[in-house]
């Protein structure tokens, strides 16, 4: 019997393309800019700022290829690193940095449609909520849920900078289950994704809904299916009542 929702954050409750570009992008130039406008270090030239970014974006492939997370604040430091530039910023100042800049995406975040309806009604069905994510700074994640009122939903919150696991490995998955006492066909993981929230998902026996607010077409070739589609998040409190029912 389903007794929890689990969700995937970006794309599916929430929408930021600026802080997307920091978290994939953005984050050496605009990381070495601040503290060069702080006073920390000197403006870097093209040669380095092109360097910095070469360092971030093999960090970035490597955590995607091997499904472990390489966090912001452990990106910085190997920005620095590459550069020569340790000596010039602290730990507390790289994770200063790391969170300004993150915060500054705060205002541009755009909460989807009927999210705090939809859980509502997840709660008010008893199903138990929480979030899994792909994300390289956790804080970001809080700071959202509470400036739109709904952090108080969520039992748990699994983010993979903390846990150094990423989608579409299922040990992040995994961790967010045994830390809610959860098994596997005890929960549904709603996700934007198809590799990595409905494919990961069924991997492990949970249910997914994949959320496609444009409609749905399957990857080529592809033999995986949800448990169901989604265009909007006020049909997931019915699709849940449906799933809790005796005769389901």
């Amino acid at each position: 019997m389903i007794t929890a929702f689990l969700f995937d954050f970006n794309g599916t409750l929430m929408r930021s393309p600026p802080w997307m570009a920091l978290e994939v992008r953005d984050l050496p130039r605009a990381a070495l800019a601040q503290l060069a406008e702080a006073g920390h270090i000197q403006p870097r030239d093209e040669d380095q700022l092109t360097r910095a970014e070469a360092v971030f974006h093999e960090r970035r492939a490597a955590a995607e290829a091997s499904h472990r997370e390489s966090s912001h604040i452990d990106d910085l430091t190997a920005i620095l690193k590459a550069l020569d530039l340790q000596a010039a910023a602290s730990p507390d100042l790289i994770a200063e940095t790391v969170a300004w800049l993150h915060r500054r995406c705060l205002p541009t975040v755009e909460l989807m449609a009927n999210v705090p309806e939809m859980l509502q009604g997840l709660r008010q069905l008893g199903l138990r909520l929480g979030i899994v994510s792909n994300a390289a700074f956790a804080p970001f994640l809080t700071w959202t849920l509470e400036r739109f009122g709904i952090l108080g939903y969520f039992e748990d919150i699994v983010v993979s900078a903390d846990v150094a696991a990423r989608k579409p490995g299922h040990e992040i998955f995994r961790i967010a289950l045994n830390r809610l006492g959860l098994t596997e066909s005890a929960a549904a993981y709603v996700g934007d994704d198809f590799v990595k929230d409905v494919k990961a998902a069924k991997e492990l026996n949970m249910r997914a809904i994949w959320y496609r607010p444009n409609g749905s077409r399957l990857p080529p070739g592809e033999s995986v299916r949800p448990d169901a589609v989604v265009t909007s998040h006020d049909q997931i409190p019915p699709l849940a009542a449906k799933w809790l029912s005796p005769l389901d």
